[in-house]
């Protein structure tokens, strides 16, 4: 009969069941857990009791007798194995078996990275490509790093460098959780030009991004060789949801009104009829104070409404304008005020998720607020 059972259970192992239990007697207890890492496994006994003697076949030909309730198994190969415990107590005069199968995986396919710089040491233009081998078909993600700062994303990095020097860093990442590395360093001179080179050929486009008027938020972004390219279109991607745009022409000028890291793309037609496109990350570390006084908003965030209390010495007209992150207004109201405290309540359900500022009015006062919506 014990026999049976062993077959039995050796047979629905086979059959898919991760696991089956055959039970001779109720005083023995088979069972075990199996924690698998890459080709060892890792096998630990319900029954830990002293004086039990522990029968393991590992399902590849290869068998343990061992009085520990624990034992560690390395497979040659990777795949499907149905592992069998049998537990004898000659003290109790009990046997009892268990199966389970094993999957043991085969790992994932390797990758590789190794990154190549060019550069034009003339204008400091440093050209980082990132050399990478993956399986075919597999999505990857590669990340720039700049000093361990964001500089970029995409197989290639272009950047002006002076001074240094510069760790420069490529993370690969694979859909299949494969990762690699590969930096390189550099130290360019001190010297800068007075402008940027131009593409090298007719299918790229570049751009600068240089501060206005030495304010740390407002900068002037401009075309390399504008008159090359038509249907030009800028936006910039950045932290709060901000997604501005989309700006025309061969320049603009942008108003950051928080700090974080931005994208700044553009795309356009080059004369020759080739769609061209290019990126680039800035950083705004610091905001200039605003103008006017600030008030406080709750509560915030925010997904319904937003309340803001303006003491008023006399009675007053207060008006009131929201802008979205891009500058627009979306929201316009006047409300009448009286001496005192005066709570006033603004509907923003309606308003698409991100960053809002609030002005209000009323003499010769102007207070704002910011206000984010969920």
């Amino acid at each position: 009969m014990k026999k049976l059972y062993f077959v039995l259970s050796l047979f629905l192992a086979l059959s898919g069941l991760t696991a089956v239990h055959a039970q001779d007697s109720s005083v023995c207890n088979a069972g075990f857990q199996a924690n698998v890492g890459g080709t060892s496994v890792f096998f630990r006994a319900s029954d830990s009791l002293p004086g039990v003697r522990h029968n393991w076949y590992f399902g590849d030909g290869t068998s343990k007798s061992t009085d520990s309730f624990a034992v560690t198994h390395t497979y040659v190969a990777y795949g499907q194995y149905v592992v069998t415990q049998i537990v004898i107590d000659s003290a109790r005069n009990c046997r009892d078996s268990a199966s389970q199968v094993v999957y043991v995986p085969a790992p994932p396919p390797p990758c590789s990275l190794f990154v190549t710089e060019t550069s034009d040491t003339v204008h400091h233009l440093y050209t980082f490509v990132a050399n990478i081998s993956v399986t075919p078909g597999a999505a990857d993600t590669v990340r720039w790093m700049i000093n361990d700062t964001l500089a970029g994303m995409g197989d290639t990095l272009l950047r002006t460098l002076v001074g240094g020097p510069y760790n420069v860093c490529a993370l690969l990442t694979t859909s299949y959780s494969c990762s690699a590395q590969s930096c390189i360093t550099i130290n360019p001179q001190d010297s800068v030009p007075t402008t940027p080179p131009p593409p090298p050929d007719t299918c790229t486009i570049g751009f600068t991004a240089t501060p206005k008027n030495h304010s740390p938020n407002q900068y002037d972004f401009t075309l390399i060789d504008p008159q090359r390219y038509d249907s030009i279109i800028w936006r910039i991607i950045g932290t709060d949801s901000l997604n501005a745009g989309p700006f025309h022409g061969a320049n603009f000028k942008y108003t950051f009104r928080d700090t974080g890291y931005y994208l700044i793309t553009v795309t356009a037609n080059a004369r020759p009829g080739c769609f061209v496109s290019n990126d680039q990350w800035i950083h705004i570390d610091s905001i200039p104070a605003p103008s006017g006084n600030f008030i406080s908003s709750y509560p915030n965030p925010s997904s319904t409404q937003v309340s803001l209390t303006v003491t008023l010495s006399s009675s007053s007209n207060v008006d009131i304008r929201v802008y979205n992150s891009m500058g627009g207004e979306v929201l316009s109201r006047t409300v009448s005020g009286s001496p005192g405290a005066n709570q006033i309540t603004l509907p923003i359900a309606n308003l698409p998720v991100g960053i809002y500022y609030i002005e209000l009015q009323y003499g010769g006062t102007i207070l704002r607020s910011k206000i984010q919506k969920i």
